[in-house]
């Protein structure tokens, strides 16, 4: 029994502490200088086995970002988007009702989950 709960104790430790690096990450992103991500970037995702195209286009006003997804074959996840930048941290959600999306812009690339899907972009020149 004292085995077993030992045992539980560690994987709680391990949990928790990959959570706080995770937060420690996010909260520099956000921290770090407000990123440009004005443009057209295009990209994909895999789902399902299936490429899935993505482009997203975003005009920004120093935090604030307006513009348009087209994920590829996919209605429910175009459309309009509105959204701001804190740092390196993206955040976006459609005109319509839906989840609000984190995305990580480095330079000209930028990472993170789109509506579910897990996407790569890079800004086009």
């Amino acid at each position: 029994m004292k085995t077993a709960v030992m045992e539980l104790l560690v994987l709680f430790g391990i949990a928790v502490s990959g959570c706080g690096a995770a937060r420690e990450a996010q909260q520099a992103a956000a921290n770090a200088p407000t990123a440009d991500v004005g443009g057209t970037w295009t990209g994909s995702s895999t789902t399902g086995g299936s490429f899935v195209p993505v482009t997203l286009t975003l005009s920004q006003t120093g935090t604030d970002l307006t513009g348009s997804v087209n994920v590829g074959g996919r209605p429910d996840m175009s459309g309009a988007v509105k959204g701001s930048v804190q740092g390196e941290l993206v955040r976006l959600s459609l005109a319509t009702p839906s989840s609000a999306v984190d995305l990580l812009a480095k330079q000209d690339t930028m990472t993170g989950m789109l509506f579910g899907l897990q996407v790569t972009l890079r800004r086009a020149k």
